[in-house]
């Protein structure tokens, strides 16, 4: 083979594992400044639990986890947030907040939150069919310790007239 065709073989080899080596670097340098592979794991919504179980542990510390709607009209559609911090040393990854019926919609944000960082999960609770007293949970999975955290809402369900 050509002497000038071996070399120049070389160089475009040399380049390609140049560049993969590059790619590599960038993308480490972005999970550190995102919060690590957690965080790309949660901005694509794919946590599972061992996923989670193996990240640093975090304490989460919420205003309340009880709220009461009191006395509401059957078909009425409420809302409360659910403010939190994130009192530990790690970043705070929510993996899933599941409300215990269908009536009972839990929305959260999918980024981790910084040691410190606050947050919210606003939980909209649907009481068409539901008259009378209502008492519903929305369970948190984090990688906090302890893990799951459990909020409830509680609703009077008076008929409509």
């Amino acid at each position: 083979m050509n002497e000038h065709i071996k070399t120049f073989c070389l160089i475009v080899i040399t380049a390609c594992v140049f560049v993969m080596a590059m790619i590599d670097v960038l993308e480490l340098i972005q999970s550190r400044q995102q919060g690590g592979a957690s965080a790309r794991l949660v901005s694509k919504g794919q946590v599972t639990a061992e996923q989670l179980e193996a990240m640093p542990k975090t304490s989460i510390h919420f205003d309340q986890l009880r709220h009461d709607f009191g006395e509401i009209i059957e078909g009425q559609k409420v809302k409360h947030s659910f403010s939190f911090v994130n009192t530990g040393t790690a970043p705070l990854v929510i993996a899933s907040a599941t409300g215990s019926c269908g009536c009972t919609v839990p929305t959260f944000s999918k980024e981790p939150i910084p040691p410190g960082g606050t947050g919210r999960i606003d939980v909209e609770f649907d009481s068409s069919g539901r008259v009378g007293k209502n008492s519903k949970t929305v369970t948190v999975n984090a990688n906090t310790d302890p893990n799951p955290t459990v909020l409830f809402i509680l609703a009077d369900v008076k008929p409509r007239s």
